[in-house]
């Protein structure tokens, strides 16, 4: 099925049905370019297909003028496919990085005015022959050669001192692409490691000269994507026509925004961020270079604390063994699923699982801060894998729908889909990570 087909079925369930049988919902015909997917490689992106067949089935069940939220947005795959179809959008996420790549996705429609700049930006660049070093922290010269930073410092300089504020934005976004490919840390895996001496001595990377192939690449995708919003008639100025906003948010605490939604789309944390996808860690470098005056406002928090400061910031990132001792018995209690994982552990196994319970904990206080945002007749489409803990899967799905049926809202459509192209190891340290997801639909009955 190819976006925006008209179903012969008139039905929600027979729309789902056909999307569960004859839908791409593992992704095998995506492409990199899709709604600017690959202007950051970010941890774990959604896959746009997959959220555009699950959006069109539900279209017609929703009002007009609907608004969408991702209280997880990562870098806001499922934003971009919500937009596709002409909903409002909200997004929000803990993350610095994800929000600035958020905010340069749905912003930096204006490929006339980007391609003068980078004209303009790229003259600059090349005339700095200043070798002064902008930024320092502890480790630059492990992560970064002295070349590198060099180069990296003159990108910054000029970026700076474009006026338009989206348009550095997006410059940000590109240079952090480069970070991630042109530095010392390898590229096989989400978390931090060094390359080995050898490689990095043998390693000829021209900064300047991928941030310029990437630029023109991100400014052919952006057309892209206007492109699909303008043959629906949803852009005008080089806007998008429909409410769109990205905040950051710590979704645990607060939804940033006094709207009231009809329909979810995420894929919540599967578990706590420094044992299974470490968005933060993978983050840090590009922090370190982008100019914090860029950044949203509403952080609370010292995010380039450490490499691990934005995962510990995150769902699960904390753990407090005596609270997790104190409401153990309640947790339990509420949520039968994992009552009956916890009960089959041995004794001796219940502490290695801390971390999983301060997480579950975690998302269910940040569950119950979504669902006052949404309208009572309100969607929920959630993609989520059941990961594996110490040789032991954790039913996640099941959690998830013990945790929404707690709150009264009612699984209508269950569906698994393969993980294809993961970018992971089959196993890390502390766990098999995951080849299968399952997307799960709830509404309130």
């Amino acid at each position: 099925m190819n976006a925006h087909t008209t179903y012969q079925q008139s039905d929600l369930m027979s729309r789902l049905k056909w999307v569960q049988e004859h839908g791409d919902l593992n992704g095998a015909t995506a492409k990199r370019a899709d709604n600017l997917h690959r202007l950051f490689l970010y941890p774990a992106m959604m896959v746009p297909i997959t959220q555009s067949l699950i959006i069109e089935a539900l279209l017609e069940e929703l009002p007009d003028n609907a608004l969408a939220i991702d209280p997880y947005m990562g870098s806001a795959t499922s934003l971009m496919s919500c937009m596709e179809y002409g909903l409002g959008v909200f997004g929000q996420d803990i993350n610095p990085l994800a929000v600035l790549i958020a905010q340069a996705k749905i912003s930096s429609f204006n490929t006339e005015l980007i391609t003068d700049s980078l004209n303009e930006l790229m003259l600059c660049i090349k005339k700095d022959i200043s070798n002064s070093v902008n930024i320092n922290f502890p480790g630059i010269d492990k992560w970064f050669t002295k070349q590198v930073q060099i180069d990296l410092s003159k990108i910054r300089r000029n970026i700076q001192n474009i006026k338009n504020k989206d348009i550095r934005k997006l410059f940000w976004v590109i240079m952090s692409e480069v970070i991630r490919i042109d530095s010392n840390d390898r590229t096989s895996t989400f978390k931090l490691h060094q390359r080995a001496d050898e490689d990095i001595s043998k390693r000829i990377v021209d900064v300047i000269g991928d941030f310029e192939i990437l630029c023109k690449r991100a400014i052919l995708d952006i057309n892209l994507f206007r492109d699909k919003l303008d043959e629906r008639q949803l852009i005008k100025n080089n806007i998008y026509i429909k409410p769109h906003s990205i905040c950051w948010g710590n979704t645990a605490e607060k939804i940033n925004s006094d709207l009231k939604f009809d329909l979810l789309i995420s894929s919540p944390p599967y578990g706590d961020n420094l044992t299974t996808v470490t968005y933060g860690q993978h983050s840090y470098l590009q922090l370190q270079w982008i100019d914090p005056m860029d950044l949203d406002y509403l952080i609370d928090y010292d995010y380039l604390k450490s490499t691990q400061e934005i995962d510990r910031q995150s769902l699960g990132g904390r753990i407090n063994s005596k609270q997790i001792a104190i409401s153990l018995s309640e947790t339990l209690n509420n949520i039968p699923s994992l009552k009956a994982f916890y009960d089959s552990l041995p004794d001796t196994e219940r502490p290695l699982y801390n971390k999983t319970i301060s997480f579950i904990q975690d998302f269910e206080r940040s569950l119950s801060v979504i669902i006052r945002s949404m309208k009572d007749k309100a969607f929920y489409v959630w993609t989520i894998g059941n990961r594996n803990v110490n040789k032991r899967e954790i039913p996640n799905d099941k959690i998830l729908i013990d945790l929404m049926r707690n709150n009264g809202i009612e699984l209508i459509f269950n569906v698994e889909r393969d993980i294809l192209n993961k970018k992971q190891s089959k196993r890390n340290r502390s766990s098999k990570t995951m080849e299968k997801e399952r997307i799960l639909i709830f509404q309130r009955r």
